[in-house]
């Protein structure tokens, strides 16, 4: 399964109830995601990739592709993928 598909999933189990999640979905007028919900994203990735994310990384996030892109960036899955 391809990063995007898991954090997109990993992003839907958090919040449940929301509406479909795309990589276009924006946090707050799309999904109103709130600063707890953001946490709450935060470390069920954290869970999901086994790896630790700092709040400054999230901080600036408006869209469901900032935070794949933001992984990307940092590093934590070379190559598009994450590790199963």
């Amino acid at each position: 399964m391809k990063m995007e598909d898991r954090i997109i999933m990993t992003i839907q189990s958090v919040l449940d109830k929301r509406p479909v999640i795309t990589l276009d979905s924006h946090l707050l007028e799309d999904l109103r995601v709130d600063s707890l919900d953001k946490l709450m994203i935060l470390s069920a990735l954290e869970d999901e990739f086994a790896i630790t994310i700092s709040e400054d990384d999230f901080a600036d996030v408006v869209t469901i592709k900032d935070i794949v892109m933001k992984l990307k960036g940092r590093g934590f899955f070379a190559g598009g993928t994450a590790p199963i």
